[in-house]
């Protein structure tokens, strides 16, 4: 995959953050939205394809100085074909049934790569192409590029994800990215903190994130959620999870709503997935589900808050986020409190977004914390986050 090889190939990611476009596929390293003229002198948007070398997962030296093109004829200032392009016109079929239009062979310059003129990497073989064939088009339009270049749509149907997380590969830490692939994620409870964790989990490679709510997207809980809701959306008054769904599979293409409420009946519904987030508000049906998923072995993430109001009018709140696995829930009782909680500050959908936002994230690097993702010196089963104080604390009890 194009992202590790970028993450462990210094050519790759030099290339990438210089803002080319790319892709990997069938042995070749494509690169969009190169910006051209025509012979008529209009400025285009051509594709330069050549041989992708590798060993393992990263890219070595390019076998030659030559690159498959599609599009016209890249021109001069003049409308004159470059001379340096200049190779046979034939057609020919290069990969996922893309024909490419000319074919170049174009030497680097041995006085800058002695003694052959051999080009060294992809950054300067591409770079190479792209100075001659783009020259002109930037000479006459000095922003061509940023006109013409734009993210490239992941169309390989193994990826849930929409374009390419460039981000992991930049920080070549994809082979870390690796460990969410496959992973099927419930997130029940699409209120503020559920709609936050979607936020964050959306933008993994994850396999599937199903999302389970039976409640509608509103005016009272939009001011809690993630992102704007427009007010054309809120007079319909939609299912969230159809909402979010339709939100975040703009980046995301396997996010998979469920307009119910999980209880009892149906909590066969979660049998398929690897892990699950608890945002809910009543303690009652949350315990249910936790029991069900300690029985089924399924880990989980819990959270939840508390907000009450001082005597002098100022709110003072608390944040929990606890895991539960088949080896690790004595503490669950306790942290999830009484039905009591049900009645506080926060049922009456106070606006308190970025105690949500918290609470979400703490879930979210609890639960990475979980898979390795990030290291875990103290392995605590839950926290407890309180706002007056500003401090965290960590319990850590086994069954």
């Amino acid at each position: 995959m194009l992202e590790a090889l970028i993450s462990h190939s210094h050519d790759l990611q030099h290339l990438q953050e210089e803002g080319f476009v790319m892709e990997a596929c069938d042995g070749y390293l494509i690169i969009h939205h190169m910006p051209y003229i025509n012979t008529r002198h209009e400025l285009k948007d051509g594709t330069l394809i050549m041989p992708l070398c590798t060993t393992g997962d990263r890219a070595i030296r390019p076998s030659d100085h030559t690159a498959h093109w599609i599009g016209e004829r890249p021109c001069d200032i003049n409308g004159a074909p470059l001379p340096s392009l200049v190779n046979p016109t034939g057609r020919q079929i290069i990969c996922k049934g893309i024909t490419s239009n000319f074919f170049f062979s174009c030497h680097a310059e041995k006085e800058e790569f002695p003694p052959a003129g051999d080009y060294p990497d992809y950054y300067e073989k591409v770079k190479h192409y792209f100075d001659i064939i783009a020259a002109p088009a930037l000479s006459l339009e000095p922003e061509a590029w940023n006109l013409i270049n734009k993210p490239l749509e992941i169309t390989n149907e193994d990826s849930p994800l929409r374009y390419m997380d460039t981000n992991a590969s930049r920080a070549r830490i994809t082979n870390l990215y690796n460990i969410f692939k496959g992973l099927k994620i419930g997130i029940i409870g699409l209120g503020g903190t559920g709609a936050y964790i979607l936020d964050l989990i959306a933008k993994l490679p994850v396999q599937e994130i199903h999302l389970f709510d039976e409640d509608e997207i509103n005016n009272h809980n939009a001011f809690r959620a993630p992102g704007a809701a427009d007010i054309s959306i809120l007079s319909k008054a939609p299912k969230k999870v159809n909402y979010y769904a339709s939100l975040y599979d703009k980046m995301h293409r396997a996010i998979i709503p469920h307009a119910v409420m999980v209880t009892q009946t149906n909590l066969s519904n979660l049998d398929t997935l690897d892990y699950v987030f608890l945002s809910l508000d009543t303690v009652t049906t949350k315990r249910h589900i936790a029991d069900y998923l300690i029985d089924k072995q399924i880990p989980f993430i819990e959270s939840g808050l508390g907000i009450g109001q001082n005597p002098d009018g100022k709110l003072s709140g608390m944040i929990h986020v606890a895991i539960g696995t088949s080896d690790c829930y004595n503490h669950l009782p306790q942290i999830m409190g009484s039905e009591n909680a049900e009645k506080d500050l926060y049922a009456t959908d106070i606006q308190i977004a970025e105690l949500n936002a918290l609470a979400a994230n703490l879930s979210v690097i609890r639960w990475k914390k979980m898979l390795g993702f990030y290291a875990d010196i103290r392995k605590e089963s839950y926290s407890v986050y309180t706002t007056d104080c500003n401090e965290i604390d960590n319990e850590s009890k086994k069954v």
